[in-house]
């Protein structure tokens, strides 16, 4: 709340100076902030280290088909940040700070609508208040490597395309795989976990990262529960003097949790769940871990045109342990152009599509659920997305962007609720996405 009063006070006085003959509405159309520099305000803080960012997405969506039901919603989120250059602030050499929050806001459509796996917004969450990350990070050795350590958040680290960046559907961002099979959808947003992660950067090419969580997001803090460790490989090809060459980026990585894991088909007493002889109770399975790649490539640069043209970007996940795994295999790809249109250099257009494998494990208790009670329902087997989106950059601190989702086999084919012989119906997803930076 401090951060929002000190936010608006800029507004208050840039009013005061304008009707006195100032200049606050004069670049109201190119500032990078909606509130402006704050009086100057800003810019002195940014020049002793410390920078303020205020944010607002507000996402107005609908299905107007499929799903549960039909329903319209609104989701948003409101995050302030501060980051604090401490070499800047009082001469720590390598030194920073990070600390952010969410005001989650919103209904849910993907919850209470649709009920696919594949959430339509990336910032769709349980409404209320939340604190975010909030690290300490050193860097040492000219900055070839680094040590953070704090609440940390591994969606903003590890497995991330920045051409599939530009999508709305959250599984563009922290690959809906995961989020799945993670315990309370592992340390993505919003929970930031504890944590301690290092990063190496021998050369500009070449980045080593790892890092080690609290196995559950419910806990909150290290136990003897269990830990969630991932590392990360990074090869980033810059063309430097050859210009028919085209940039990339190529990573490799692997994660495991030590936690417990419910079986998704057996009894503890070794039976199928389904049975009437079940317990009841899941068997216990021990740990869990997986694999991934991601490629991010430039295809076609457009000549003279910094920044613009055509990217792709593709990204594979596998869980094996189908007897844990909700989804044990998933892959998506897509495209994004950027500056397709003339005169609108910093619009994106991109095209993305994901698929989601439902495990055999699922599918067998699906079965096994249809023999013993004698009603045929819907066998699980994947739930796909495809999206279509632009995003425009009406204002430096102001994008609008509309989009298209379209959901196959939500739930990965999973009963209706109100009609348990069927399947949840393929759902249409149209809305707009605006972005605000205060």
């Amino acid at each position: 709340m401090v951060l929002i009063a000190f936010a608006l006070g800029g507004p208050v006085a840039g009013l005061a100076a304008d009707a006195a003959g100032g200049s606050y509405w004069d670049d109201i159309l190119t500032r990078s902030t909606l509130t402006g520099d704050w009086g100057g305000a800003r810019k002195t803080l940014e020049e002793r280290g410390v920078t303020i960012t205020l944010t607002q997405t507000s996402d107005f969506l609908g299905n107007p088909s499929g799903g549960i039901r039909q329903g319209a919603a609104y989701d948003g989120v409101f995050m302030p940040e501060l980051d604090v250059d401490l070499e800047k602030l009082m001469g720590w050499k390598g030194g920073s700070f990070h600390v952010a929050a969410y005001a989650i806001q919103g209904h849910g459509l993907s919850q209470y609508d649709i009920g696919n796996l594949l959430t339509v917004t990336s910032v769709e969450a349980s409404d209320g208040g939340y604190l975010g990350e909030l690290w300490f990070q050193q860097s040492l050795l000219d900055d070839a490597l680094a040590v953070k350590v704090g609440r940390i958040l591994a969606d903003q680290n590890f497995v991330i395309s920045e051409t599939a960046g530009v999508f709305v559907n959250s599984t563009f961002g922290f690959p809906g795989s995961f989020a799945v099979d993670m315990p309370g959808g592992g340390p993505a947003y919003p929970n930031a976990i504890p944590g301690v992660q290092i990063i190496v950067k021998p050369d500009t090419a070449w980045t080593m990262q790892a890092a080690i969580f609290e196995g559950d997001p419910d806990a909150k803090t290290f136990s003897a529960s269990g830990v969630f460790a991932i590392a990360e490989l990074t090869y980033a090809y810059t063309p430097g003097k050859n210009r028919h060459a085209l940039a990339g980026t190529y990573k490799i990585g692997a994660w495991y949790n030590s936690e417990s894991f419910d079986d998704l088909a057996m009894a503890s007493n070794g039976v199928s769940l389904a049975s009437p002889l079940s317990s009841g109770t899941p068997m216990s399975e021990e740990g869990n871990y997986a694999f991934y790649v991601v490629v991010d490539q430039s295809l076609w640069s457009e000549p003279g045109a910094d920044g613009q043209g055509l990217s792709g970007f593709a990204r594979a996940t596998v869980t094996p342990q189908a007897d844990r795994n909700q989804i044990n295999w998933y892959v998506d790809f897509g495209l994004a152009y950027t500056g397709l249109l003339p005169g609108r250099d910093s619009d994106i257009l991109g095209v993305g599509f994901a698929y989601a494998h439902v495990s055999g494990s699922v599918a067998d208790l699906a079965r096994a659920t249809d023999a013993y009670s004698g009603v045929v329902g819907p066998v699980p087997d994947y739930e796909a997305v495809l999206e279509v989106t632009y995003q425009a950059a009406v204002m430096p601190w102001l994008s609008v962007q509309p989009f298209f989702q379209y959901i196959f086999h939500p739930g990965g084919h999973a009963a209706d609720p109100d009609n348990p012989v069927s399947a949840i119906k393929n759902a249409s997803v149209i809305g707009l996405r605006m972005a605000v930076t205060l």
